[in-house]
């Protein structure tokens, strides 16, 4: 079938919208690590773990993977050919529109096992945390929820894109849990990361065996990584069936 663009791919208030987004988030990144402030709180930060392990979580690596991709659609809907490559890509959109989804799937469903901090306006700086992490996790998602119903061109996601969704995820999970007793203080970007806090989570009571936390962390991987596949093979479908 020849490749042809919908509509959508020719919108320069989509282009121009998609352009603030990812400069808007751009700028509270920058703005975050620059204006960098331990606030102490003894149960979601009781240790300062300083201004660049910001970097390592999931959510901002997956918002800087979507701005980019922001910035690139939004040329190739002003008439970039190189840019279209990419951002006319359903394979390349599908897996952004995956990370995202997830990153605030995670930290709003924390909110029901009180693992996420709570969104408080109690000073200057802790507003600007709860916007950030609102615009991370809940307006992100909308974003590219919304636009996932709408195709840029009448190409399919393929099963290859699908299955290859899970290779970022997999390589993230071993480097944080292969950094995390290296670092000082010890560092985990997520408390599942943690050999003894899936060990009390899922052997309560039970005395604290490594290897067999390590092998549990292993089942959990997998299962994790199955379960991206399996939300990237939604959305795949979802794409494919709004194609024309």
């Amino acid at each position: 079938m020849e490749k042809q663009l919908n509509p959508i791919a020719k919108n320069k208030k989509l282009a121009a919208f998609l352009m603030a987004v990812a400069l808007i988030g751009f700028a509270i990144i920058v703005y975050r690590v620059v204006n960098y402030v331990f606030e102490y709180d003894p149960e979601h930060s009781p240790i300062d773990y300083g201004r660049w392990n910001f970097f390592t979580y999931f959510t901002v690596q997956s918002n800087i993977m979507a701005y980019l991709y922001f910035i690139v659609t939004s040329l190739a809907i002003f008439g970039s050919k190189k840019a279209q490559k990419i951002a006319f890509n359903p394979g390349v959109k599908a897996v952004v529109t995956l990370y995202i989804i997830v990153a605030g799937l995670v930290y709003n469903s924390g909110f029901i096992f009180k693992l996420s901090p709570p969104l408080t306006f109690n000073s200057p700086y802790q507003s600007f945390i709860t916007i950030m992490q609102c615009y991370f996790h809940m307006f992100m998602p909308a974003v590219v929820i919304a636009l996932l119903f709408f195709p840029f061109t009448n190409e399919r996601v393929g099963k290859k894109a699908v299955f290859l969704s899970g290779i970022y995820p997999l390589l993230y999970s071993l480097f944080s849990i292969i950094r995390g007793p290296f670092t000082d203080p010890e560092y985990y970007p997520y408390p599942f990361y943690k050999t003894d806090f899936l060990w009390d989570t899922f052997m309560k009571g039970k005395p604290f065996n490594l290897v067999g936390a390590y092998a549990l962390m292993a089942v959990i991987l997998v299962f994790g990584i199955s379960l991206f596949i399996a939300i990237c093979a939604i959305i795949a479908l979802v794409h494919n069936k709004r194609v024309k």
